[in-house]
């Protein structure tokens, strides 16, 4: 059993959102986690360390991996106030992240994202307004590349 909680001299923030991945052999497990005030958080449970994190600016309702049981590819993260996150988590730049891609959708809170289990390029977003929605994520041509800023290899 392991349990994840913030450092003593740190406030608590509420964890809204939770999902398993990066699950391709018997050692890697990863957890990606969504809290109120939009961080998100990817903690290694190997390790028992956070890999990697980010702030999508609103509170998080839902996180998902395209699928749990391979190397990290996507994740959908969506949040309050009509917005979802695309991230693509094998592309990579040393201070700014993981490469990501975000859309307003439904007008409302979007509430879940769940990803096709035949296709995991294909994902559904569902929102406060009542309606869903059915995207299809399309590949970049080049996955690796030269950053903007300081031409380092992303």
């Amino acid at each position: 059993v392991v349990t994840l909680n913030p450092d003593k001299s740190s406030s608590a923030r509420d964890c809204w959102a939770v999902s398993f991945g990066d699950s391709y052999n018997n050692e890697e497990r990863s957890v990606m986690a969504g809290f109120d005030n939009g961080d998100i958080k990817l903690y290694d449970l190997r390790t028992n360390t956070i890999r990697w994190e980010d702030n999508c600016k609103n509170g998080v309702t839902s996180v998902q991996f395209d699928r749990p049981d391979i190397e990290m590819n996507k994740i959908v993260v969506t949040t309050l106030e009509s917005k979802f996150r695309c991230y693509d988590m094998r592309t990579q730049h040393s201070t700014d992240g993981f490469a990501s891609t975000s859309e307003r959708a439904h007008r409302s809170t979007v509430w879940i994202s769940k990803h096709l289990p035949q296709n995991r390029d294909i994902f559904m977003t569902g929102g406060g307004n009542g309606g869903f929605n059915i995207y299809k994520y399309c590949y970049p041509k080049k996955r690796v590349g030269k950053h903007h800023g300081d031409d380092t290899p992303i």
